[in-house]
């Protein structure tokens, strides 16, 4: 027996797992493209992150979160507790500043006992302040958080943090591919080898080569994504191997989402940076100005006409800016409460597992369609390339 036959399988198993693992390694990287014109590259994920993670919002928009249900969780009378000591503070903090810096002979003339009663009734007025605003958030809070804009922004700005959401969720999957190369590679190319001992044409090889090579990389993301639903082939389970770890997937793509995306502090700034952040803060602006009206009480004539009608809007309109500006850089005392009352993980990992098969597929499945063709096309031809060595090593060697 002429043993430069093995070279056959040999060849083509090593060809096939070198061959899955480029591609694979085509998906991911480089983040940033290199190269020149034609002959540079990217990587598919990095290069299309803008339109990849705007699926990955449909997707959540569509199926497993509803943003304005899981906001109303988040209970207005705890945020006032939150907020409400530090506000308290700014607020009277302000108002004295004002007061002195503007009228200093009058604030010092007032007693003490008059002062603490406007401070008083101050503390009152600024939980109706976070109550208003907390309610102006629920009724229009797709006007003031863009989820779509968030994530994608996030991706777009980051793309290694799209590729870590692929890798955790499909890890498993990306392996078998790279190993099943190296399989269906000296499998195929067995056959390959006892048809050679017998015919030798010379086409023979390279032909087979890219078949197989087209072969392997075709029915290794067959066996990723299908059949959709479990079939049991006598003693055998049959299902697509990502179908399979729905719930393992699940667990990987809620927890990412949840630490890496959508966490508490991303959430608030996405509300103060947004489409309608002007708005807010004139809302907030609006609310502090209602208060102080309030706090006054019956003193208010008396000090508008003691200081004058336009003195007292410009005084109110400060006071009203400073603490307006004061809010959002206490906003962070939330983020623990939110992170537990939002419970996004659990929600996301909850609605994922509950997912239809064809649904779910989605979750992975729009990467490889990207790059099928690609991962088949790039395993035909180094197949083609491994019969002609396979050739090369039978003939002259």
């Amino acid at each position: 027996m002429d043993y430069r036959i093995l070279l056959i399988p040999l060849v083509t198993g090593l060809i096939g797992w070198g061959t899955n693992a480029l591609a694979i390694y085509m998906l991911f990287k480089p983040l940033r493209r290199v190269g020149w014109r034609w002959f540079g590259w990217q990587g598919v994920l990095p290069a299309h992150a803008k339109r990849m993670a705007t699926t990955c919002v449909r997707l959540m928009t569509s199926r497993l979160l509803d943003v304005k249900a899981v906001f109303a969780r988040i209970e207005p009378e705890k945020v006032t507790g939150l907020l409400r000591p530090t506000l308290e503070q700014h607020g009277e903090e302000i108002v004295e500043d004002v007061l002195k810096g503007r009228f200093p002979r009058l604030w010092e003339s007032v007693p003490e006992r008059v002062r603490e009663q406007a401070r008083q009734r101050l503390r009152t007025e600024i939980p109706s302040v976070v109550m208003k605003l907390m309610e102006e958030l629920r009724q229009d809070l797709t006007r003031y958080l863009d989820l779509e804009a968030l994530i994608v922004s996030s991706f777009v700005r980051n793309r290694a943090l799209l590729n870590e959401l692929f890798w955790n969720c499909g890890r498993r999957e990306f392996l078998f591919l790279a190993h099943s190369g190296l399989f269906f590679g000296v499998l195929f190319g067995i056959g390959q080898a006892l048809v050679w001992y017998f015919i030798q044409p010379g086409w023979f090889l390279p032909v087979t080569g890219l078949l197989v090579g087209w072969a392997t990389n075709w029915l290794a993301l067959k066996m990723i994504f299908e059949p959709l639903e479990a079939k049991q082939v006598g003693p055998f389970r049959w299902h697509g191997l990502f179908l399979r770890r729905q719930p393992e997937v699940s667990e990987a793509y809620a927890r990412f989402f949840a630490e890496k995306i959508l966490h508490p502090e991303a959430l608030i700034n996405a509300v103060l940076e947004g489409p309608a952040a002007e708005r807010l803060v004139e809302q907030i602006e609006c609310y502090v100005s209602e208060a102080v009206d309030h706090a006054s009480g019956a003193a208010r004539p008396v000090v508008s006409f003691v200081v004058g009608s336009e003195q007292w809007v410009e005084l109110k309109q400060e006071i009203s800016e400073r603490l307006a500006q004061k809010v959002p850089g206490e906003l962070d005392r939330l983020h623990t409460y939110t992170e537990e009352a939002l419970g996004l993980e659990n929600e996301l990992c909850g609605n994922l597992q509950r997912l239809s098969p064809p649904e779910f597929e989605q979750v992975l499945r729009p990467l490889f369609q990207e790059d099928e063709a690609l991962l088949i096309a790039v395993g035909a031809s180094l197949g083609g390339v491994a019969g002609v060595l396979q050739w090369t090593l039978v003939t002259f060697l």
